[in-house]
């Protein structure tokens, strides 16, 4: 491991909120450097460097995904309001590695984890000196966990992240399974994916099209997000999950060309919609946000957003969809809904590092909690 000098972090602030009005000259600032000259630098918002540099290390990187972005990490940090705790890695003045994190609240608990990263995915982005980058980054992360942050997270996207499992668990990482997505293979034809289906998704989608519907891709205005979260709220409200703040759509407005809004009217009635992120670098579609009442899916609203999404996918290039996390249960709704569409089913890859004596407490508690959610 290379010899390393470390600077004085300071803690985070008490609510776990972003300050506004923060001075962008103070907000980055070296932490660590290393005897071979590279030098760790903590980004207390994204605006502390500019998009282009970020988004050039991100686009150089193998792993590299929106969820990297500096777009994505900006609307997080404006929408959501968690707090940046980004890390960089320079040589020579350029910027070679990257490990976006967020302060965020473990649910249920008065604790924090510190995650790369959350909504979405991260891990640590590196372009050369990869051993030495990492192991640098992963001896600045204990210095941000401070006050109630008592666990590191990296929650990847990339099943790419798993050569570096090795020297994460060197680190005192340790792998954590508990999701799962289900990614369709767009490049083998529309007729092919179908016949892949299940019989109750085909089916489904059969029955759906013998209703009056239209599915339309709407362009990201003021009006069409205001409608969307209307029915976005509602769904969530209706299934106790955590309810995103307007402001967080409203943000992802700016980065409306990786975005991909699809609604569906039945009857002439508004039955909710898919909010897409368009992954141009891993030609990918994800499927992230999803808003369809309960009261439309009778008439296979879902089935049929799934279907024209999948077709617009194939049409514009695209060479994979990604139908989002699901808990990596048979016995769970969602998973066995989402199996049904026929895509290859991929572990999320995440591994945790305790920063605190009160991680070993909580994770033994969260043990005897999951089984019985």
């Amino acid at each position: 491991m290379a010899q390393t000098t470390a600077a004085t972090i300071s803690s985070e602030s008490s609510n776990g909120i972003s300050k506004a009005g923060t001075d962008i000259s103070e907000s980055a600032r070296t932490v660590r450097t290393s005897a071979a000259g590279l030098e760790v630098t903590l980004l207390e918002t994204i605006r502390a460097t500019s998009a282009s540099r970020w988004n050039a290390v991100v686009e150089r990187a193998t792993c590299g995904s929106i969820f990297h972005r500096y777009e994505w990490l900006e609307a997080i940090e404006d929408g959501l309001g968690y707090t940046p705790r980004h890390l960089v890695v320079e040589k020579d003045g350029n910027t070679i590695g990257l490990l976006p994190n967020f302060v965020v609240d473990i649910e249920k608990t008065p604790f924090r984890r510190l995650s790369s990263a959350y909504p979405g995915f991260g891990g640590p982005l590196v372009t050369t000196d990869a051993g030495d980058s990492l192991s640098l980054l992963a001896e600045t992360v204990p210095d941000l966990c401070t006050g109630r942050t008592v666990v590191h997270q990296i929650r990847a996207l990339d099943t790419k992240y798993l050569r570096y499992n090795d020297l994460l668990q060197s680190e005192g990482y340790e792998p954590y399974r508990r999701e799962c997505r289900f990614v369709l293979d767009l490049t083998q034809g529309y007729d092919e994916i179908r016949d892949g289906m299940s019989k109750t998704r085909r089916n489904g989608i059969e029955r759906g099209r013998d209703a009056d519907y239209e599915v339309v891709e709407e362009e990201l205005t003021p009006s069409t997000v205001e409608r969307f979260y209307a029915a976005y709220e509602q769904v969530m409200d209706r299934v106790g999950g955590d309810v995103y703040p307007r402001s967080f759509f409203e943000r992802l407005s700016a980065m409306r060309e990786r975005l991909l809004l699809m609604t569906i009217r039945i009857d002439g009635e508004y039955a909710g919609g898919f909010l897409e992120l368009l992954d141009e670098q891993r030609s990918s579609i994800h499927g992230f946000f999803a808003a369809v009442p309960r009261e439309y899916f009778d008439d296979h609203a879902s089935e049929l957003l799934y279907d024209q999404v999948i077709r617009w996918g194939i049409e514009n290039g695209y060479e994979t969809y990604d139908f989002g996390s699901t808990n990596s249960s048979f016995e769970n709704g969602v998973f066995r809904f989402k199996e049904g569409f026929g895509g290859r089913l991929i572990p999320i890859l995440v591994w945790e590092r305790g920063c605190s004596p009160l991680w070993r407490v909580l994770k033994t508690g969260r043990s005897l909690y999951w089984p019985h959610r």
